[in-house]
């Protein structure tokens, strides 16, 4: 027993620079509307120069583009370290790119809480961004995605919940969209999926905060600006602006189908923290009428959301997951096709807010 114990220790040493850990994989459409894979690993080899390597082959598949990527490295590439999965929008606008992650979710060897991620514009242009004052492109497009959806701009879906919001009829999926600008990665909002996998739209950085509040995803404070009607404080237009953090909330869905017709009340308490006021305002004597005001606009702008998920049938939201819950008879009648019934729903969105400070005293 005691030899059997060493055994384990006698085989062949795994040498570190002749790994290649795939850290990043993208796939995206080419000019010619073929399929290209391209992959992101770290160099060890202290003799490199390049403190990372990018690859890239035209494939059928993206098992198919294994072969062709291990033709072209010096090492033998181990995926089970990867930080993100990028995808073309331009693949997207055309077709479902689901069917081609399927060897990511099918290979245990992979790991499933990769960050999925919408380039808007080319996965090459992504992959090939100076980064010499930043560090290694996978790893600061993963710190730049944390730290995006730390400050509530954007989500963060991985694999794993991808391919949940892709096989759940309750909801669509949900993704990072990220582009380059001036040879600097920028974290631009979300975009959202059809239940086919194509893409339907994208979302700011303000409607991005409002699906996570609409989400109930309000573990940390989800920062809004609104403007304001000018008249209503006698001010300049140009300066009718509020800044703040809600802090907290608890939005409370209530579905109900009367004759067929689907109506979805969202009852929200709201506390918040102003963090900008760029106007003369006594609050001792309008701090009630600030609320009424940041209530109406926080309605307006939260409907207005819903309406835009509405037209193109989606719903990010996950309220068919409430309906399944609480509705279940009526929703096994919509069930194959939820994106429409919510189109034709009638939302209504009911906030009542409390400012719970304004800062530094005047």
């Amino acid at each position: 027993m005691a030899i059997l114990l060493f055994v384990p220790g006698c085989g062949k040493a795994i040498y570190l620079e002749n790994q290649q850990f795939v850290l990043t994989e993208g796939i995206d459409f080419d000019e010619n509307n073929k399929l290209i894979v391209y992959t992101s690993t770290p160099v060890f080899n202290k003799e490199a120069t390049d403190r990372y390597k990018i690859t890239s082959t035209s494939a059928k598949t993206m098992r198919k583009s294994k072969g062709e990527i291990n033709s072209k490295t010096s090492g033998n590439l181990a995926y089970g370290k990867s930080q993100n999965v990028l995808i073309g929008k331009k693949l997207l606008q055309q077709r479902n790119a689901f069917p081609y992650l399927d060897v990511l979710f099918r290979d245990s060897r992979n790991e499933i809480n990769a960050n999925v991620i919408v380039v808007d514009g080319t996965i090459k242009d992504v992959m090939f961004t100076n980064m010499s004052d930043k560090g290694i492109v996978p790893n600061v497009i993963k710190q730049q995605l944390e730290s995006a959806y730390k400050s509530r701009i954007t989500v963060q879906t991985s694999l794993q919940q991808f391919h949940q919001q892709m096989k759940d009829k309750g909801m669509t999926p949900a993704l990072t969209e990220m582009k380059v600008e001036k040879n600097d990665l920028v974290i631009s909002g979300t975009v959202l999926l059809h239940k086919d996998g194509t893409y339907a739209t994208s979302l700011n950085h303000q409607e991005s905060s409002l699906l996570l509040l609409l989400q109930r995803n309000v573990n940390n404070p989800l920062p809004l600006t609104f403007h304001l009607p000018p008249e209503m404080f006698h001010t300049d237009e140009k300066l009718s602006y509020v800044s703040f953090n809600i802090k907290k909330a608890n939005p409370k869905i209530k579905a109900n189908f009367e004759g067929g017709d689907l109506t979805i009340d969202i009852k929200m308490k709201v506390q918040i923290d102003l963090t900008e006021r760029t106007f003369d305002l006594n609050l001792d004597e309008k701090k009630k009428q600030l609320e009424q005001v940041i209530e109406k606009e926080l309605k307006k702008e939260c409907e207005a959301l819903i309406k835009k998920a509405q037209k193109y049938q989606v719903d990010p939201f996950q309220f068919g997951v409430h309906v399944r819950a609480y509705q279940n008879k009526d929703w096994k009648k919509v069930e194959d096709n939820w994106g429409k019934a919510l189109s034709e729903a009638t939302v209504n969105v009911s906030p009542k807010v409390i400012i719970k400070s304004i800062g530094v005293s005047e």
